[in-house]
């Protein structure tokens, strides 16, 4: 991969921790994210240095997704321990015409 490529992708994987940490709360995990390959050639030394901010800013992007994802389960979890309103055995319909 040529330096052009690496800066290609590092643009893209930026840009798209970025568009995560700017999500509305709760919607973090609704990001739109293309899967991405590995490249097969090494890094290019000079861009090892954007590397590793890309590496931190991804870091924050997935503690943002998770802390989203803790605040959803625990939501979800309230909402269970919400009591039904009717029985399970009981009927679901009342026959008004017969």
């Amino acid at each position: 991969m040529s330096v052009d490529e690496w800066t290609t992708m590092l643009d893209r994987l930026e840009q798209e921790a970025v568009q995560i940490l700017a999500a509305a709360p709760g919607t973090a995990a609704d990001a739109d994210l293309t899967p991405w390959t590995p490249p097969s050639t090494p890094l290019p030394p000079s861009l090892a240095d954007r590397a590793r901010d890309v590496v931190e800013l991804q870091r924050s992007a997935m503690d943002r997704i998770r802390d989203d994802l803790s605040e959803l389960r625990q939501h979800l979890g309230a909402v269970r321990r919400v009591p039904s309103t009717r029985r399970s055995d009981a009927p679901a319909y009342l026959d008004v015409d017969g």
